[in-house]
């Protein structure tokens, strides 16, 4: 009986069974409420279960809770936070600053260029109502390196209201703790990485990510396509980071962590002790017209004895004939040497067509990709004879040189040295040489030590227009001699 009577006063009947008619007025008020609680429970979830944003202060929370898991990359240098809400694109960073010229310019730049490419695309002609852009950091380490990793991630706003992921991409920048300089690759790996790591990535894709991998994930892992550059340095693992969109359709980038047990010599000895300091002198020496069997392979040997480097502007003509050409460029390579090009028959670009010019690029990139497994992206035009217009049809920063030995001319070793040791300052300067004649590979047994007992460090071009002008060597430009004689001479 008393069961009966809770259950009939909870339909609104008094225990006789009769029912009692509410106020209109109750009804009303009631539902007012119950409107309002549903608004503010869209709204909340908008906010917080979505992690959406309606105003700027908003928007700042929703990025800090987004930044929330990078909190540990204040450790390396003052973290710096910028934010900038607007309608229809907000953009939020989050980057160390450490103290390094150099570094922290890169990672500025890095970040700035994100934004910039992220603004251009939505201010004109948004086709949504909300985009917001993140830069995050994180940060590892090992012995010898420290690595900052900035995760972009962009999102937008669907019919739902909902805000989501479309793209996330990563830029690591990998350096030495002491000098600050950057760490390549081929200064952590052996020879022969890119082959070893990627068959190592697809059996790991296919054993954990077979259900998400995309239609053209194996062009990402093709070692003739990717130096496998963007990388950090864990204690005793490599980390490696890929863009969302290239190896899984989940629309998330993919982090994969290798072990130095995981591949056998993949890791060298120890991470190469090259380093370059930006407050001291240093000076790029270059050789063109190679390979040659023989003289090339007698600079090459200097270079290793003395460990140091330098930068190879090779003939792609001479890449496809010359006898052990692919093991002369794979020993730059390993040595951390440069590999340009310079052209494919040595001819006056500035006398050919359109579609010569063309030949004469592809056929070099083939060449020298075929013997190294990668394509250059600097050239070298003959005689020093380019253009804009040869840039842009090569694709490459064009490097002409500051201080010409003319040991075409002068075909004696003493003539060659004393063109390098008249000179006053050699700070910032580009030699140029070429690795085809025996007095200029004798002259640089003499000239690599007299350099560095005068101070200089021996950098490739693109480490010297990198670290000592701050300028990205992958401009499609014409760095020219007045650039490395103007801003790389200390006066």
């Amino acid at each position: 009986m008393a069961r009966y009577a809770r259950h009939t006063l909870r339909s609104g009947k008094y225990s006789n069974g009769i029912v009692r008619r509410r106020g209109i007025g109750r009804y009303v008020f009631l539902g007012v409420i119950i409107f309002a609680s549903i608004i503010g429970l869209i709204t909340l979830f908008k906010i917080i279960d979505n992690k959406n944003y309606e105003d700027e202060a908003s928007f700042i929370e929703y990025a800090e809770r987004h930044f929330a898991e990078a909190k540990d990359s204040d450790k390396l240098g003052e973290l710096q936070e910028k934010y900038d809400y607007g309608k229809p694109s907000s953009v939020a960073m989050n980057y160390p600053k450490i103290g390094s010229d150099f570094i922290d310019k890169e990672v500025k730049t890095t970040v700035e260029r994100r934004k910039a490419d992220f603004l251009s695309q939505h201010e004109e002609d948004p086709k949504n109502e909300k985009y917001a852009l993140l830069v995050s950091t994180d940060t590892y380490s090992s012995d010898k390196t420290d690595s900052i990793v900035l995760k972009t991630v962009e999102k937008e706003e669907n019919e739902a209201g909902k805000l989501i992921q479309t793209y996330e991409k990563v830029d690591v920048l990998t350096f030495d703790k002491e000098s600050k300089s950057k760490i390549y690759p081929i200064m952590v790996f052996e020879v022969g990485y890119q082959e070893k790591l990627s068959k190592y990535f697809e059996e790991f894709l296919k054993e954990e990510y077979d259900d998400v991998l995309g239609d053209d994930y194996k062009k990402y892992l093709d070692p003739k396509e990717n130096k496998f550059d963007k990388f950090a340095l864990d204690g005793d693992e490599a980390v490696f980071f890929f863009d969302s969109g290239t190896l899984t359709n989940d629309g998330k980038a993919l982090t994969i962590k290798v072990d130095k047990s995981d591949i056998k010599d993949l890791f060298r000895s120890e991470t190469n002790s090259r380093k370059i300091d930006v407050d001291k002198p240093m000076v790029a020496i270059t050789y063109d017209d190679g390979p040659s069997s023989t003289e090339t392979a007698k600079i090459l040997d200097t270079l290793e004895q003395e460990k140091v480097v330098a930068t190879f502007f090779e003939i792609g003509k001479n890449v496809d004939q010359v006898k052990d050409s692919s093991k002369l460029l794979k020993r730059m390579d390993s040595l951390g040497c440069e590999i340009g090009s310079h052209t494919y028959t040595h001819r006056n670009l500035l006398r050919l067509t359109d579609e010569e010019l063309k030949e004469e690029n592809e056929k070099t990139d083939i060449a020298i990709e075929k013997a190294v497994g990668y394509v250059p992206y600097i050239y070298r035009p003959p005689y020093g004879s380019g253009s804009d217009k040869t840039n842009e049809v090569f694709g490459k920063a064009s490097i002409l040189w500051s201080v010409d030995t003319e040991d075409w001319k002068n075909r004696t070793k003493e003539a060659v040295v004393d063109s390098v040791k008249s000179r006053d300052d050699l700070d910032g300067h580009v030699i140029l040489m070429h690795s085809i004649y025996p007095h200029t590979a004798e002259a640089t047994k003499e000239l690599i030590p007299w350099l560095k007992e005068k101070g200089y460090q021996l950098v490739t071009v693109s480490e010297l227009i990198t670290y000592k002008f701050n300028e990205d060597p992958k401009q499609i430009r014409t760095f020219g001699g007045s650039f490395f004689t103007k801003k790389g001479t200390k006066k």
